[in-house]
C-alpha cells in the first residue's frame, strides 16, 4: 500500500520476501538485528521480523531488488510449517516474580540484547577494516550502509544512552577504535542537533579516520614503549596513506577533508598541516574530540589507559586549549558526570562499574557491582530506580582491591556502543 500523502510505501508481514529493503518502526531494544533499516537477505530474517507482531512495516522500492508478495500468498506455506513445526507446549507455572525481580529480569535481558546488537555492528566494521586495503570501493560501500543506518536509528530516537561493553568480549584493537570513534561522534552530533547529512558525513569519517594504519607495521601500531622521532614520523603518514586509499573511490571532498584533520588542534599544535581553530572544518572538531577521548581510554599500552572520568578530566583541564570548547563542554555533558566504564564506590560501600548513562538522570547510570569472584556477573542496577544508593566517589584502577584490579586488567579495554534508554517498568 501507497501512502501518497507522505510517499510512504507499507506491507503486511506475509508480503516479505528476500531482497525487500525494509524499515522497522521500533527502538533498537525492540528487535534483534543490529540496525532498524536493512535489506532481507535469508528467510530467518523473515521469521524473525514475524515474531515481532507488527502489523504493517514499511518498505524502500528503490533501495528494494524484489517486489512484495501479493496479500496471503504465502498462507499455504503457514500452514504447512505449523503443521510441521507445532508450538511447544506451554511452560509448566513457575512462582511469579516480584516487581523488583521483574525489573532486574528485564534489565538483564535489556544488556544481554544490546551486547549481542553490539558484537553484530562491530563484525561489520572489522569487516570493512580488512577490506579497506585491497578493495577501498567495498570497504566503503559497507561503511556508507552502516553508517547511514546508525544514523537514522540514533537522530531519530528520544533518549539514547552510550552503553559500555567489556573489552575481553572484544578483542581486535585494529577496528574496535574506529567503532569507539564513531559511536562518540554520533551522540555528540545528536547533542548538537546537527542534520542527518552531516551526521553521515561525520560518521564515515569517523568510521575511515585511521583507514591508513593499515598499512603501518604493528611493530609501530602496537608499540608499547614510547615511539621514537623515526617512528613518529611514519606513524604521522597514516593520514596520508588513508587519503590516498580513498582517492580512487570517488569518496566526498567533505569526507575527505575531516579525514585529513582529525589529529589537527585548535592551538595550532596538531599535523600534518598545524591548522588552527578558525582554519578547521567544524564537523572535524567533534571527530577531533572523539578521536582523542578513545585513544586516552584504550591506548597501545593499556599499562597507560585512563578511565573515561580520568579521560575526560585530563581532556578539560590539561588539554582544552586544544580543542573547540563549547564542543568540548557538550561532549562532557553528553557522557555524563560518570562516563560508561567509570569504577565508582556506591553510598553501601560497594564498588561498580558504570555500564550505561542515563541522559535525563546523569546522576544516576546504569551500574554492575564487582564481584571478587570472577566467575560470576555482579548484580545490574538502574540508579533511577535504586533510589536508596548513590554514587559517593569515582576511583582510579590502582584503588582497587588486587583481586579487583586483576579482573579489571582481564579487560583491557572498554569499547561503547549507543542504545535506546530503557524503559522502568
Amino acid at each position: 500500500m501507497h501512502n501518497q500523502a507522505s510517499d510512504t510505501y507499507y506491507i503486511s508481514p506475509d508480503q516479505l520476501q528476500v531482497g525487500l529493503y525494509i524499515h522497522l518502526d521500533l527502538g533498537w531494544m525492540d528487535h534483534p538485528f543490529s540496525v532498524s533499516n536493512f535489506k532481507i537477505t535469508e528467510d530467518a530474517q523473515i521469521d524473525t521480523i514475524k515474531s515481532l507482531g507488527l502489523k504493517q512495516l514499511r518498505y524502500d522500492p528503490r533501495r528494494s531488488t524484489s517486489h512484495p508478495l501479493k496479500k496471503n500468498a504465502n498462507v499455504v506455506e503457514f500452514l504447512v510449517k505449523k503443521a510441521l513445526f507445532p508450538e511447544p507446549e506451554p511452560a509448566k507455572e513457575t512462582t511469579p516474580l516480584n516487581a523488583a525481580q521483574q525489573k532486574r529480569q528485564v534489565l538483564k535481558q535489556v544488556i544481554n540484547e544490546s551486547e549481542q546488537k553490539f558484537m553484530r555492528t562491530s563484525a561489520e566494521v572489522k569487516n570493512i577494516q580488512k577490506l579497506s586495503t585491497e578493495h577501498p570501493d567495498q570497504a566503503y560501500g559497507l561503511a556508507q550502509t552502516l553508517v547511514q543506518d546508525l544514523v537514522s536509528s540514533t537522530l531519530t530516537e528520544g533518549d539514547i544512552a552510550i552503553h559500555a561493553m567489556s573489552g575481553h568480549r572484544v578483542g581486535d584493537q585494529h577496528y574496535q577504535h574506529e567503532l569507539n570513534t564513531l559511536v562518540a561522534s554520533l551522540i555528540l552530533a545528536k547533542n548538537l542537533n546537527i542534520s542527518d547529512e552531516d551526521a553521515v558525513i561525520l560518521g564515515m569519517a569517523a568510521i575511515l579516520h585511521d583507514i591508513g594504519k593499515r598499512q603501518i607495521s604493528d611493530k609501530i601500531l602496537l608499540k608499547k614503549d614510547p615511539l621514537n622521532l623515526r617512528e613518529v614520523g611514519i606513524y604521522q603518514t597514516h593520514v596520508a596513506l588513508g587519503l590516498n586509499m580513498l582517492k580512487e573511490v570517488a569518496v566526498p571532498k567533505k569526507i575527505m577533508t575531516l579525514i585529513a584533520q582529525h589529529h589537527e588542534f585548535a592551538d595550532g599544535s596538531g599535523y600534518p598541516q598545524g591548522l588552527r581553530a578558525e582554519q578547521i572544518d567544524p564537523l572535524a572538531h567533534i571527530l577531533i574530540i572523539a578521536n582523542v577521548y578513545d585513544n586516552l581510554c584504550n591506548p597501545s599500552n593499556p599499562a597507560l589507559a585512563k578511565t573515561p572520568y580520568e579521560a575526560l578530566s585530563m581532556m578539560f583541564a590539561q588539554q582544552r586549549h586544544q580543542f573547540d570548547q563549547t564542543i568540548l563542554r557538550r561532549f562532557i555533558k553528553c557522557l555524563g558526570i560518570y562516563p560508561p566504564g567509570s569504577v565508582v564506590r556506591l553510598s553501601d560501600q560497594q564498588l561498580a562499574t558504570v555500564i550505561s548513562t542515563n541522559p535525563q538522570q546523569p546522576l544516576r547510570p546504569f551500574v554492575q557491582i564487582l564481584n571478587d569472584d570472577p566467575e560470576e556477573e555482579g548484580e545490574t542496577f538502574d540508579l533511577r530506580e535504586a533510589l536508596d544508593i548513590n554514587i559517593i566517589q569515582c576511583l582510579k584502577p590502582e584503588q582497587l582491591p588486587d583481586i579487583l584490579q586483576k579482573r579489571m586488567r582481564l579487560k583491557q579495554r572498554t569499547s561503547y556502543f549507543l542504545d535506546k534508554v530503557y524503559a522502568t517498568v
